[in-house]
């Protein structure tokens, strides 16, 4: 696990279908990424007992000043980057070299909110597989653009990089370090809340958003899936390959807030067992609507902006607490 350090009205129209499970949920390779590279690019391993913070939902509007105890006695949890230096505001674009893992390009939107002197929510946002690595880039621009209406009106920042594998999918060998190191630039650049790091993904980049989260529970606050499963890299009921779906839910804390949008006529929900995910889920300690945000919905491979924000009206009210 990699320990954290211390220190517009959206549009309801459906955005890239799929259907064909095997050309858009391609198995993923289930190698995990070895923790001393990890470490070599984010620094010593740290043993800090995270919590799952709820936040006054104040904290979700970009229009409402940042006021900690505004709604609320409890202590609002706050772990600004102090980054500075990256342009501002909307949408970006930058070229990221990872030593040893090559240059991957990365799309931004940087809410018009933005000021270098108050910390920022991330929403690391992953597209899915686009058929061969040319058309990659297009679609993290793609999700970048999908989500900009929302940032601006919840005052986050997104980064979205383009997948480096042949296919135009995750190569979790290559991507992982990178992604973390993606994470790492746009701190240094911007003034993020480490306390409220969250992800997304779709499709192929949902099934790796499961592996990572649950595996990095005191480095992201919650996280959102759609069109993703489990047991397409995560885990497998069965434990072969391992990990087991019910000893990776199981020993995952804290129980990362999670939600999760599958379309009733998504070959991953007929066929590949994703129409069980909530029970997984609940099996391994998640409480629905508290910590499991289930939302399966009539469609198919696909998404639409109206559904990111829910999303993110689910992921947003969580921080990170020691």
């Amino acid at each position: 696990m990699l320990r954290r350090r211390k220190s517009a009205t959206p549009s309801s129209s459906v955005l890239i279908p799929g259907s064909d499970p095997s050309a858009d949920n391609p198995p993923m390779d289930r190698r995990r990424f070895s923790l001393p590279i990890l470490l070599l690019l984010c620094g010593p391993v740290i043993s800090i007992a995270a919590s799952t913070v709820p936040l006054p939902a104040s904290l979700c509007d970009a229009d409402v000043v940042f006021a900690s105890g505004f709604e609320t006695t409890a202590p609002i949890p706050t772990d600004p980057s102090n980054g500075s230096g990256g342009l501002y505001p909307g949408g970006q674009t930058r070229v990221v070299n990872v030593p040893g893992f090559g240059a991957h390009i990365v799309y931004l939107y940087v809410p018009t909110i933005y000021s270098p002197i108050r910390a920022l929510p991330l929403l690391l946002a992953m597209h899915g597989t686009t058929g061969n690595s040319a058309s990659a880039p297009a679609a993290a621009q793609q999700v970048r653009d999908d989500w900009s209406g929302i940032a601006e009106s919840g005052g986050f920042i997104v980064v979205a990089p383009a997948a480096s594998g042949a296919n135009g999918s995750w190569e979790p060998a290559i991507d992982i370090p990178a992604l973390f190191a993606i994470i790492q630039d746009t701190e240094s650049r911007y003034d993020i809340e480490r306390a409220r790091i969250d992800m997304w993904g779709y499709s192929a980049g949902g099934h790796l958003a499961h592996a990572l989260a649950l595996e990095n529970t005191d480095f992201f606050a919650a996280y959102g899936v759609s069109a993703g499963s489990l047991t397409q890299y995560a885990c497998s009921d069965s434990g072969d390959p391992p990990p087991s779906c019910a000893a990776l839910l199981s020993a995952a804390q804290p129980k990362i807030p999670v939600d999760i949008h599958i379309g009733y006529n998504d070959p991953l929900y007929l066929f590949l067992g994703a129409d069980e995910d909530d029970s997984r889920f609940e099996a391994g300690g998640w409480v629905p609507e508290q910590t499991l945000f289930w939302r399966p919905f009539l469609g198919g491979h696909e998404y639409t902006v109206a559904q990111l924000g829910e999303i993110w009206a689910n992921v947003c009210p969580f921080a990170l607490g020691p």
